[in-house]
């Protein structure tokens, strides 16, 4: 549904199809079509993966494995690119014929990377996957590594979740909002697992601190991989924000639903930052949401001389931050917890170097959203010269703070105490 509306609001099937094809891991015999269906009177595309005879791929024979391939009810916006609203989606029950040779993480990121993908298109469709196999490893206990998609890894979702990237950056997407995510309850659905209740525990697993609606609908509104979509892409809720509209469109699902017609909505448009803000919101606007990933690991078998060494290695690598905590683990064993906040695009760089560099035989990984002050790197004119700072936007107003190796320079050149040149470079004596 979700491919099916973004194809609707612009988005090139071509492209899709071209994209799909650099993907060594799924049949050169499978075909992605659209066709028009009327909902509510409401025009919209369905998207479908076909086998070389024009059969559903999630609906053939035989069964392999118990599939359910589902929708949601989402809503997304994208600024500089779109936002959509994600209709009610279905979910049927079928099964597969064939064998699901990419079910690891692992193999599937690597498949995806293999590919002549487009950077960001990569970096969209593995994050996706991360975020779903960090939501099933919570819920059955088990590592990330040791996860093994079922439904999620067969050839039609691991279509629908890269197509969802390939549209992305086809429209030029630059960021995701969505709507609090409406989730059905009161029902059961079966999986590859067994039976399990609605909403799915990995759903509300992947979507754990996000807004979520539930509604009454004894139906799977939401899934595993939508939340997956959702928590990987969205940088939280387009509510109270001006959004100007460039366009529109809608993907179909199966399921007729009682209360709402089965359709996921995409509006493509821009956020419009206002000129004029009072006080308050100048307060919020200066707050920024992102999300990354929180990577841990306990070690309790190494010569903590080697600490200084690693944490420079991951920064140098492009860790967001990195922090060592002391901690006493079983049997009284003095350890040591290092933490560290990496985008998804240097994960796979950064746990090599923990692996390489440390004792460590795994890694725990967390997706994490942030609040954070907008801020911007500059150079500023002071007593001392050119000074390194960062541009700090607070509630009440722009602060400039020059970094700790900035104070640590100019102390060493000046034979100074760093508390003093601290003192005469604080905000209120910068530019003096």
């Amino acid at each position: 549904m979700a491919v099916a509306a973004l194809l609707h609001a612009g988005a090139s099937l071509t492209k899709v199809r071209e994209g799909l094809a650099t993907l060594d891991g799924l049949p050169t015999t499978l075909r992605y079509e659209t066709h028009e269906v009327v909902r509510s009177a409401i025009a919209a595309l369905k998207f479908e993966v076909l086998d070389e005879e024009g059969n559903r791929v999630d609906r053939l024979p035989a069964a392999k494995a118990d599939h359910h391939h589902h929708g949601g009810d989402h809503h997304h916006t994208h600024s500089h690119g779109e936002a959509h609203h994600h209709g009610d989606h279905h979910h049927s029950h079928h099964t597969h014929t064939h064998d699901h040779h990419h079910t690891t993480f692992k193999s599937i990121s690597e498949m995806i990377e293999r590919s002549q993908l487009p950077l960001r298109v990569k970096e969209r469709a593995v994050n996706i996957f991360r975020a779903i196999a960090i939501g099933e490893a919570r819920v059955h206990k088990m590592s990330v590594e040791d996860v093994h998609f079922h439904e999620v890894g067969a050839f039609d979702s691991i279509a629908d979740i890269v197509a969802v990237a390939i549209c992305l950056e086809d429209l030029g997407v630059d960021q995701v909002l969505t709507s609090p995510i409406p989730l059905g309850s009161g029902g059961l659905i079966r999986t590859q697992h067994g039976t399990m209740p609605l909403p799915a525990p990995a759903t509300l697993e992947i979507l754990k601190d996000y807004p979520v609606t539930m509604t009454a609908l004894p139906f799977e509104l939401t899934t595993p991989t939508g939340a997956g979509v959702v928590r990987a892409l969205s940088s939280g809720t387009l509510q109270g924000r001006e959004f100007q509209v460039y366009g529109t469109g809608f993907g179909a699902g199966t399921r007729e639903l009682p209360d709402r017609p089965n359709l996921l909505r995409v509006v493509i448009g821009e956020i419009v930052e206002s000129t004029t803000t009072t006080a308050d919101e100048q307060e919020v606007n200066s707050i920024e949401n992102d999300r990354v990933t929180l990577v841990e690991t306990n070690v309790d078998d190494m010569d903590p001389q080697g600490w200084p060494h690693i944490i420079e290695r991951l920064i140098a690598a492009g860790a967001l931050d990195v922090w060592l905590t002391p901690i006493l683990m079983k049997k009284g064993r003095p350890a040591h917890t290092l933490s560290l906040l990496v985008e998804g695009a240097i994960l796979d760089p950064v746990t090599t170097i923990i692996f390489s560099e440390t004792s460590t035989i795994g890694v725990r990984m967390y997706s994490v959203e942030r609040k954070k002050l907008r801020r911007e790197e500059g150079v500023i004119n002071t007593v001392f010269g050119s000074v390194h700072v960062k541009y700090v936007e607070r509630p009440d107003g722009v602060i400039a703070r020059p970094e700790a190796d900035e104070i640590s320079r100019i102390a060493q050149e000046r034979n100074l105490p760093f508390k003093r040149v601290a003192e005469i470079l604080s905000s209120d004596k910068i530019g003096g």
